[in-house]
Parts: C-alpha cells; structure tokens; sequence
C-alpha cells in the first residue's frame, strides 16, 4: 500500500506540470496575480480538498440529493466566472466589500469573496477541483474505480488525497512564481491592466468549460508537444505497480502483457456487464459478435489522452467495418458529470463518434477486464478470445496491423491501405454539430417560416448559412423527424466535416439520389453508390459523405419517393 500512496503522490505531481494542466493554467496564474498574500495557498487548499472529496463521494451525492450529474461542475463554473469578474472590474470587490461590511466580524471574514479574502480563495479552489479534469494513467483510473465500487474504503481515501496533494503543490508553486514575477516586473502596482487580461484569461476559460470545449482544445494544442510525461509515468505502468494495483481491486495482477498473436489464442474475453445505456447500437454481446474482430476501447469523454486517440480509433471503424471489424467504446466516467448520458452523447457528436459505445458507469466491464487506464484498447479476435492490449497514446501502426492481421485471419480480403500513423486524423474542432431534423430540438432549419409542425409546403432559401439545412416540397413535419411525402423531395445541409451521416428509416424501401457540392473528393460510401444512389430502408445511420479531409461543402438529399424519414445529421472528421 505504501508504495501506491507514494506512486500516486508522484502520479499528481506528473499531472500536475502535464498539458492537462492548460484548461486552469490562467485561473492558478490569476490567484497569484494579487490581493491576499494567503490567497494562493487557499485556492490550492481547496483545490485539493474538493478534488478529494468529490472524486470520492459526487456520484453517492448527486443521487442523494437527486440533483443533474453536471450540477457540480456547473456551479463550478460560476465561481471561476465571478472570480474572473472580480479581477477584471475591481469595484465589484467594493461593492461586495460594502455589502458585507454590517455583517459580524467572523461571518464577514468567512463571507468576504471578491477574490482577495480568506474565503474568496478557499472557494476558487474548490470550484476548481471540481473542474479540472488531469490526465488519467492507471493510478487515478485504480482511484476512480475504487471511489465507485469501495468509496469508504481507507485505501481509497489515502490513495486520492496523496494524488492531491501531488498535483497542487505544482500548481502551488505556478501561482507564487506568478506573483513573484509579477512583483519582480513591478507589474503588480500598476493600474489593473494585469488583472483585467488575467480576469479576461479567467472568464475565457469559464466559457470555455461552460461548453464542454476545454479537454477538446487542450487536446488540440498539446497535439505537438512531445509526450515528455510519458516516460515519467512508466512508474504508474510497471509491474510491481501493477501487481499492486490488482491486489487492491481484487482482480488479481493487471499486468498489460495479455497473450498476442503469437501467443496462442489467449483467454477469452469478458461480455459487457452492467452497461447503463448503449449509444449509437442496439445491447451487444460477446457471442453477438463471434465471427467479427472487435476492439474494445476504455474511454472517457473529458481525458485528454482518450480525446487525441478517438481520430485513430474512429478512422479504424471507418476503414474496416465493411471488412468485419467492430469498435465498441466503454465509456468508464472519470468524473460525476461524465455519468451524464446526454453529455456522453454530446461528446460523441463533438468528436464525430459513430461507432457504438456502452455506458459503464458502474465500472462493471472496466472490473471485468481487470482495466486500470483510460484510454485502453483490447482486440478480440473472431474467435472471442483477448489477443492484443495497449493503454494510452502511440504506437497506432502497431494496433492498426494487428486489426489487419486478425481481420486477415477471419478470412478478410483485399484490405484497405492501412494509414500513416505519422500524424493524427484530422481533429474535427470546427465541424458541424449534430442536426436534429424534428420540431422538438431543431433550430437550424433556414426555411421553417410559419409552419412549425405537420405538414406544409417548402422552397430552398436563396442560400444557407453554414451549419444549417433547408427543405424543397412537401414535408411532414414531426417531433422527432421528418416525412418525406411526395416524389422529388429534397432535404440539403451546408456542412463542414470529413464524414456526413443521417440516421433514416423506412417501412418499405425508399430509393434516395445524394449529391455533394462545394468539396471535392467524395466518392461514394458503404451506403451511398458511386452515381449517389442509396436504398433507405431499417431504421440506422447512413453514411452520405466521405471526404479526404475535412470541408465546406453541401449535401443535397433527393427522396425518390414518398414515405421516408429523417431524424438527424452526424458528422465525423
């Protein structure tokens, strides 16, 4: 045990100076920035102790109280962004200063917030220990497992606390260094100015988690930057840690050296247990899936390292599922709001997800395959048995070869051109969100005029504004989708995206003619033919576009008959 409290010390202290670290960069700057010569240990005081408690009791607390799983994280938000304001319009420190002046001597110093007091500290670093989401190595993967399934346990306690204290004092040493800079510059005597850009850095990064896009644009910046922690965290991956870590969790050892392909057939591989919701598929099962290869890929939609692997493991399903591979995410939550379905979903049309994924939120699948990292892929050959595993980043021509080898074995033939796994897919940060066709959540229909619901008439505007859609003949308008009625509809949509996808259905089959203008390059699809042809018929996603890279460009959808419908658009990049 002493040994894992002194790897998880060390495991906080890589994270801490890792480029997880980027998304609260400018907050722990900006509590340097002045005030209270005390307000830097504070914030850091509350960082880790609302770090600490929350990753161990959130979930048991927002199902207590019954409240929205993202109701922590959004009140979060809040004080970083009136934190933030306090920085860049000074008088509302006064001003709260006044209010609170009539109140006691201990209630105003317990309630003075501004972000120069006591409290005001106090609370920024809780509010971000409930937003900073590190990056996930197999010692806080142990910790948030542990935190579902033994929450009160004191090895869990000691494990998460010792991570803690690791990564703030990092950080602590980020915010006084700040403000020594900032002294030695004479900076911090001057008027405000560097308050106010370090208050605009502040609320910037407040909206930023406000919409999800903060562990999506570190992703994106850190894409070039060596992966230097990488090395430092082999500690976390070695076998004496390892061995521990499976002693703790009661799954025995969790050594990575599962049996290869050379190794004979390996040990067969766990079904899906105790999956809250399945996205983008119908329940899948182990013996569902003999005769295919299937990757099963342990992930999480706020960890940065599962985020840079989501191109590669999306242009794996893209290339090789009509030759029988199937990618299945087990989405494992790092954090309470991650429980969220509606954000998981979310997230998945963020990062232009198509394949199905399986909510784990009781860690049942991820104890099955004795996991203890995001993101870890396992390939199953056809046959069912485990005989390949990595966790984390790299090594992606090794994964990809071995799908095609065990593809190969299936009795696959004349596979695509494996990828160049010099470079990640193209990150699809500035793609088309998901496009819901139906009156209950649609707002992007550029011609809905006056005809909210039911049937009515429709003529293309004169052009659409990016990421919207439009409507030429006679729909029929419902909650959920739309009805094509009569021969010669048409459906279009202004897109930027690599993939474009519809989900549709028909009772009976409906021939549709798909036309791409404004991107070049789009030679028909698995669904779509080469002349545009399509045939709807079960209800499922349609794959419509598939671009080299990323574009502006228009589909337009022809319905050569009455009687399908549309739901909505996803996109991949």
């Amino acid at each position: 045990m002493l040994l894992l409290i002194v790897v998880a010390f060390v495991g906080g202290l890589v994270t801490a100076v890792s480029p997880c670290v980027l998304p609260i960069l400018p907050i722990v700057l900006a509590t340097g920035a002045g005030g209270d010569r005390r307000r830097p240990y504070l914030v850091i005081v509350g960082l880790i102790a609302s770090f600490s408690f929350f990753t161990l009791a959130s979930v048991q607390l927002i199902s207590a109280l019954h409240l929205p799983s993202s109701t922590l994280r959004d009140g979060a938000i809040v004080v970083i962004a009136v934190f933030g304001m306090t920085l860049l319009v000074p008088a509302l420190t006064t001003r709260f200063e006044r209010a609170t002046a009539r109140v006691p001597a201990i209630g105003a110093r317990l309630a003075h917030t501004g972000g120069t007091g006591v409290a005001g500290g106090l609370i920024t670093g809780v509010g971000l220990g409930l937003v900073w989401t590190p990056c996930a190595g197999p010692i806080l993967g142990a910790i948030t497992s542990l935190a579902v399934t033994a929450p009160g346990s004191g090895a869990t306690l000691a494990l998460v606390v010792a991570y803690s204290i690791g990564a703030g004092l990092p950080l602590l040493a980020i915010a006084l260094g700040g403000r020594a800079a900032l002294a030695r510059l004479h900076l911090r005597s001057a008027a405000g100015w560097a308050n106010r850009a370090l208050g605009i850095l502040v609320l910037a990064t407040a909206g930023l988690m406000a919409v999800g896009a903060d562990t999506a644009l570190s992703a994106a910046l850190t894409d070039g930057l060596p992966n230097w922690t990488g090395t430092l965290q082999t500690l976390e991956r070695s076998s004496s840690v390892q061995s521990a870590l499976g002693d703790l969790s009661g799954g025995g050892s969790t050594s990575s050296s599962v049996p290869g392909q050379n190794q004979g057939s390996g040990p067969l591989a766990p079904d899906f247990t105790g999956i809250d919701h399945w996205l983008n598929s119908s329940p899948l099962t182990m013996a569902g899936l003999r005769g295919k290869v299937v990757l099963v890929d342990f992930w999480t939609y706020s960890c940065i390292n599962c985020i840079r692997t989501l191109p590669y493991v999306e242009s794996w399903y893209q290339k090789y599922a009509a030759d029988g591979l199937v990618v299945v995410g087990v989405h494992a939550p790092e954090f309470a709001f991650e429980h969220d379905t509606a954000n998981v979903t979310a997230a998945m049309a963020r990062f232009g997800i198509t394949y199905p994924v399986a909510q784990d939120n009781e860690f049942k699948t991820w104890g099955a395959y004795d996991n203890n990292y995001w993101p870890a892929d396992y390939l199953i050959d056809a046959g069912g048995h485990i005989r390949d595993k990595h966790s984390g980043e790299g090594d992606y021509a090794k994964t990809e070869a071995s799908i095609r080898a065990l593809l190969a074995e299936a009795g696959a033939a004349a596979l695509p051109t494996p990828g160049s796994s010099s470079e990640a897919p193209p990150f699809g940060m500035g793609q088309t969100p998901e496009t819901y066709l139906g009156n209950e959540r649609s707002g992007v229909l550029a011609n809905r005029g006056a005809t909210p619901g039911g049937i009515g008439s429709f003529t293309f505007p004169d052009g659409l504004s990016a990421d919207t859609f439009g409507l030429k003949g006679t729909f029929d308008i419902q909650p959920q989708y739309i009805v094509a009625t009569t021969t010669g509809d048409q459906l279009e949509l202004s897109f930027q995206a690599r993939d474009v996808y519809l989900v549709m259905a028909a009772d009976s089959a409906v021939s549709v003619t798909v036309k791409v203008t404004g991107a070049d390059g789009g030679k028909g699809t698995e669904d779509v033919a080469a002349d545009g042809s399509l045939t709807v018929g079960s209800a499922r996603l349609y794959h419509l576009v598939h671009l080299p890279t990323a574009a502006r460009g228009t589909v337009t959808v022809t319905f050569n008959a009455p009687g399908a419908r549309a739901y909505a658009f996803t996109f991949g990049s």
